[in-house]
């Protein structure tokens, strides 16, 4: 009897064990060239979008830029509107590009990138994408 009840305790434990987060755990990034691959791994578009996309990981875009993109797809991504037309408009002005290299290979390549990231639209995410907007909308890209 001691055995089954012991035996019982064991298995309950390693099965809770397994249980104990619901956090995904990313694999680790070395922080270079992960922007550069065809298929970019959520761990490395997590770390340029929180440290910045520099190098070759901007991509021959200005880093300013990047992370400008990459704020404006992820409130796409977080479901947070914007007047986009306009942010576009903002954007020509301050960094030149066409309207459809923003809209493409800016504003969209950073929302389905920011998709493919577990848990991305955090409620600290969201409100730090919500205040830079506001900054966005006077044309404070700084």
């Amino acid at each position: 009897m001691r055995r089954i009840t012991l035996l019982s305790y064991c298995l309950a434990a390693a099965l809770l064990s397994g249980c104990a987060t619901n956090t995904v755990q990313l694999p680790e990034y070395q922080g270079v060239g992960g922007m550069t691959q065809w298929d970019i791994q959520p761990e490395a578009y997590l770390y340029h979008y929180e440290h910045g996309f520099s190098g070759v990981d901007a991509l021959g875009y200005d880093e300013q830029l990047q992370q400008v993109w990459s704020r404006l797809g992820a409130a796409i991504t977080c479901r947070i509107d914007y007047d986009k037309p306009h942010m576009i408009q903002l954007l020509m002005q301050r960094f030149g590009e066409k309207a459809i290299t923003h809209e493409l290979n800016g504003i969209g390549f950073h929302n389905v990138q920011s998709r493919k990231v577990p848990q991305f639209c955090s409620e600290a995410r969201i409100n730090e994408i919500t205040v830079v907007l506001q900054r966005y909308k006077q044309a404070r890209f700084n």
